[in-house]
């Protein structure tokens, strides 16, 4: 993706004193383990251990440094994502900070982060948002880094993922763009990441829920979501859901489908569905095929849950992210209120038509049932009756739950397949 010149128009800026740093920074280890044109070091903040990559290439947009924030899966560690994640490349690239903090005292369960459930806050000292909210706001304060308040990204793997969902609703107004990848959704638990457990409507009142007097944020805020079609750890469902989610959050109502031939990365297979709103692109939800439940690091040398054979997704996000950032582009929110375009005059109504003859070789286009479309191929579902989501095969088109609902199908291509009103 290109590297946009955007004009400045922020949001404003985050009123932070100095004496934060020094409250929540208690050391500094240089680490020599990594090869770029910048430096890593390990450092203790907000009551994690952290890997801090500073490039020394200028930054990409306007003299202000981004900081995107990388968070592990469970087992995994933020060593692994130092050194396999792909980060150092795109972080020259784009002249951006990254930090890659460890799951507070060791994570939950099996080195997790705390995603689960609906109890979530700023403040809360038991769970780990407030300790991410804390090294951003360690990192902007520090003048040297020179990170720019409306540049701040957080991305992340499983409960990773499932954590960059929950402070991205929970903190809107700081996050300008959430990467997830294969993160369950907001509001669930550690039992059910093997099947889709929650709704579109539950899924979308908790994320409003956690944003409070803070969701003004959604109106400029940015989500992509990437997940692999050979993912058997969480459940497929809960991508195509978590878009769906922040695009109604975020109003974006347009989509559209793209390839990702021309993107990089070691494996490119897959396919992309773009949610817009009436300024631009809002969503990315992208498909990498082959992709296991890993980061997509998309080149070597791979790891502890870490694809060298994927997209190469620390890239595309950061692309993304820099080319749509609605914070620093300024302008770009759409009017509320546009001038309606005028109405055309009518034109006379037809007589009827006689009954036409059915093709049998023309696209389907018919309304059936969740169950007989997935029978006929043209959907597919997850988790159990009378609870599981079905979804239209290549368009991911969500068709409601249950087998028994009734949906209306539009072939639009090999092997694709699209919610239409009607036939």
């Amino acid at each position: 993706m290109k590297i946009p010149l955007m004009r400045r128009a922020g949001l404003g800026r985050l009123a932070l004193a100095a004496a934060v740093a020094g409250l929540l920074l208690t050391s500094v280890v240089p680490d020599g383990a990594a090869s770029a044109a910048g430096s890593w070091t390990t450092e203790t903040i907000a009551g994690m251990s952290v890997k801090v990559y500073t490039p020394t290439t200028a930054p990409a947009v306007d003299g202000k440094r981004a900081l995107m924030v990388n968070l592990h899966g469970c087992v995994q560690t933020n060593a692994a994502l130092q050194t396999a994640g792909n980060w150092t490349a795109t972080a020259d690239r784009y002249g951006m900070v990254v930090a890659i903090p460890a799951a507070p005292n060791g994570g939950v369960i099996a080195g997790c982060w705390d995603y689960f459930d609906t109890n979530h806050s700023r403040s809360a000292p038991a769970r780990h948002d407030d300790n991410l909210l804390g090294l951003v706001d360690t990192l902007l304060a520090r003048s040297a880094l020179n990170v720019d308040a409306d540049q701040v990204y957080l991305s992340g793997l499983s409960s990773g993922g499932g954590e960059t969902m929950v402070m991205g609703c929970l903190a809107p107004d700081v996050f300008a763009g959430i990467g997830v990848n294969a993160g369950p959704t907001v509001g669930t638990t550690s039992g059910q990441i093997g099947y889709v457990a929650t709704t579109e409507s539950a899924g979308t009142a908790t994320c409003r829920g956690f944003a409070g007097s803070h969701s003004a944020g959604f109106a400029t805020q940015l989500t992509s979501v990437i997940y692999g079609s050979d993912d058997s750890t969480v459940a497929p469902g809960y991508n195509p859901l978590n878009a769906r989610i922040m695009a109604g959050i975020y109003g974006a109502t347009t989509t559209s489908t793209f390839g990702l031939s021309g993107f990089s990365g070691t494996n490119t297979a897959g396919s992309g569905t773009m949610y817009a709103d009436a300024a631009g692109p809002r969503v990315s939800l992208v498909q990498n095929t082959g992709l296991g439940h890993n980061w997509p690091a998309g080149a070597a040398p791979g790891g502890s849950y870490i694809s060298a054979n994927s997209l190469d997704y620390p890239a595309y996000v950061t692309g993304f992210f820099f080319d749509n950032n609605r914070r620093v582009d300024g302008g770009t929110v759409p009017d509320p209120d546009p001038t309606p375009s005028p109405s055309p005059s009518p034109d006379p109504t037809p007589g009827p038509d006689p009954t036409p003859t059915p093709d049998p070789d023309a696209p389907y286009c018919g309304t059936a049932t969740n169950a007989a479309h997935q029978a006929a191929g043209r959907a597919i579902s997850y988790g159990n009756n009378p609870y599981n989501p079905y979804y239209a095969i290549g368009s991911q088109n969500y068709l409601g739950q249950g087998d028994a609902t009734l949906s209306t199908l539009s072939q639009t291509g090999d092997a694709r397949y699209e919610v239409v009103a009607a036939c």
